[in-house]
């Protein structure tokens, strides 16, 4: 429905109300608006209503049993309607609630002013709060207006049965009926205000739902023209696909170039120093053999040799394993094999182990299965490759205390822990150790030789197998390598 663009001549001069359905919705949006505001005002009221019973010792002794059975029966009505206000009903009668209510109070203060009429500070300042309260507790401009001419009306006559003064009832009605006719201007200011504002939301509504529709043509004829357009750009689409995916290859084939390049360049800059750094070794003592001046410093510089020669296999064999891996070439073996089988192995190999002989360190494993109950299905090979370079890395970062590797196998998953009390990791290094050629403590520890390969391998192996690791570690309390594995205690058929 179209409603005039004029906010108020459509209204009913007497009753402020609209004359079509647009009344209906505005008394449920003014509800929705007031009811809480109600709630509160009540409460008010019936505070200041009680709170006045002391002033009634004060200035009211002769009535005052009268006057506090006045306020037991008042505020109760009013604190009704505050708790009323929680009903689900409360929106149908609320009006009429209030109306009958605020009567109420107002009745029982004429009453006290009636009896009491010399004390009118006391009694006309509350009529006074009620009168300009009929506001606040959003009673509508019409039933204010009623309301407070009931009151002042009440009050005169009760003032002339019970023969007060005239000059004191003249004195109150002349100040009753100028906060009346200001009470009521506000009401009616404020509901013609309320009414030309939801006359506007209305329009705006109205307005919005002619745009949704405008907007529904535009888009159906915006659907078609796409169609049209889809239908036009079939062939085109096809080619910018395939142009797309070129292209993107050719990008992808340009970084994988690049990145190649880098890692070539940083291997053959690490290869260079590392494969140096042991041959130096290796020649300059075997150049001093001959000047050994006796057994002991001859077994010296053979022990050196041995060692750097050791250390140049590893990277040999370090190298070799990272060039199959480049090439696609390396592949996992499986079998069924008993795990407790290994890791004994392994604890025999690294119990003669030079670190662990010479720092005196505490070597020690645990399985997590018995024996003849620990057969398992994965690479043996390989699995027992990642364990030594884990423990192999134990002994050589570990000046003292112990070293510990076990394990757990729960759901066909090994949880496999190596555990030390070296020197640890930096907390930002962790997440760079199983990178290539990252030596995470070299700068803490010089002469401990090694390739950087060696938990890259590692790392490798595991994603190949379907497995991961990581490190958890502390500076100068210890590091806990962990590996989860899923092994197979049956060969699948």
């Amino acid at each position: 429905m179209n409603f005039s663009s004029d906010d108020t001549t459509d209204l009913n001069k007497f009753t402020l109300n609209f004359p079509d359905e647009r009344e209906s919705k505005y008394r449920e949006s003014y509800f929705n608006r007031s009811f809480k505001t109600t709630r509160a005002a009540f409460v008010i009221l019936s505070l200041l209503y009680g709170f006045f019973g002391y002033l009634d010792s004060i200035v009211a002794e002769d009535f005052f049993k009268l006057f506090i059975i006045i306020r037991i029966v008042v505020v109760p009505v009013l604190l009704s309607v505050a708790l009323l206000s929680y009903s689900k009903n409360f929106k149908n009668y609320w009006q009429t609630l209030i109306f009958a209510a605020y009567l109420i109070g107002a009745v029982g203060i004429i009453i006290m002013l009636v009896l009491l009429p010399e004390a009118v500070v006391y009694s006309s300042g509350l009529i006074l709060v009620f009168l300009s309260g009929a506001v606040l507790i959003k009673l509508r401009f019409l039933s204010v207006s009623v309301a407070s001419w009931i009151v002042i009306v009440i009050y005169i006559v009760a003032s002339l049965i019970f023969e007060i003064d005239n000059k004191i009832i003249v004195s109150n009605s002349f100040f009753f009926i100028g906060a009346n006719l200001i009470g009521m201007f506000a009401a009616y200011s404020n509901e013609i205000f309320n009414r030309q504002n939801f006359n506007l939301y209305l329009q705006i509504a109205g307005k919005n739902a002619e745009i949704e529709g405008v907007n529904k043509n535009l888009e159906a004829k915006v659907q078609d023209r796409t169609r049209l357009l889809n239908t036009r750009n079939e062939d085109l689409k096809d080619e910018v696909e395939r142009r797309s995916l070129i292209q993107k290859e050719l990008i992808i084939a340009r970084d994988k170039a690049e990145e190649s390049d880098k890692l070539k360049s940083a291997f053959l800059a690490n290869m260079s120093h590392e494969i140096r750094t042991p041959m130096n070794g290796i020649v300059g003592f075997a150049n001093l053999l001959r000047e050994a001046e006796d057994e002991e410093e001859l077994d010296e510089f053979i022990s050196v040799i041995i060692h750097n020669g050791e250390h140049l296999l590893n990277l040999i064999n370090d190298i070799i394993d990272l060039s199959k891996i480049e090439a696609g070439i390396l592949k996992i073996e499986k079998s069924e094999f008993e795990l407790n089988m290994l890791t004994k192995e392994i604890y025999d190999m690294f119990s003669l182990e030079e670190n662990v002989v010479t720092k005196n360190l505490n070597l020690s494993y645990k399985n997590g299965l018995p024996d003849g109950k620990s057969v398992v299905y994965t690479d043996r090979v390989r699995l027992k490759q990642i364990i030594i370079n884990l423990v192999k890395n134990a002994c050589k970062y570990t000046d003292k205390g112990n070293i510990e590797f076990y394990y757990t196998l729960k759901n066909d998953t090994l949880d496999f822990f190596v555990k030390d009390t070296g020197i640890g990791i930096k907390e930002e290094l962790q997440e760079h150790i199983f990178d290539r050629f990252m030596q995470a403590s070299t700068s803490r520890t010089p002469g401990r030789e090694s390739t950087g390969l060696g938990l890259a391998i590692t790392k490798t192996y595991l994603n190949l197998m379907g497995g991961d690791i990581s490190v958890n570690s502390k500076l100068d309390v210890g590091s806990k390598f962990s590996f989860k594995l899923p092994i197979f205690n049956n060969q699948p058929k």
